[in-house]
């Protein structure tokens, strides 16, 4: 294709109002390619992009943690891929840290593994604990 047909293409997707994904569905090209092609012809503007935003991501993994329901579950309730949030949910606590985010949720972790038992003194009939 010529950059004119590129620019017809991008110029019919924005006139025709749809996302970046309906339309690459409507002519059959996959979304990666209208991408390559809208940022080859800087046609950017008018043009839907249905990408969330960080926020967008932020609230969406806010809202599960704060559910109590394991993050599988409540994926499967409310529709949205659970790789797509578990890689969001990765970015979100690498960017503000994971203990910020499970405060501000209301979440208390324990350790991780296996907790060292408690050492008990070499006479069993003293019943004395040592940590």
């Amino acid at each position: 294709m010529r950059a004119k047909e590129y620019e017809a293409i991008v110029e019919d997707c924005r006139a025709s109002g749809m996302t970046i994904r309906e339309y690459s569905e409507k002519i059959g090209v996959s979304v990666q390619t209208l991408h390559a092609w809208i940022r080859r012809t800087g046609k950017r503007r008018g043009i839907k992009d249905d990408r969330k935003s960080y926020e967008e991501y932020r609230a969406i993994v806010m809202e599960c943690k704060k559910s109590g329901q394991t993050a599988k579950d409540w994926c499967a309730a409310h529709g949205i891929r659970y790789k797509a949030y578990c890689d969001w949910a990765k970015k979100v606590n690498k960017r503000e840290g994971r203990e910020e985010i499970d405060g501000m949720c209301g979440i208390r972790r324990t350790p991780r593994g296996r907790q060292p038992e408690p050492k008990v003194t070499a006479n069993p009939m003293l019943c004395e604990v040592r940590r």
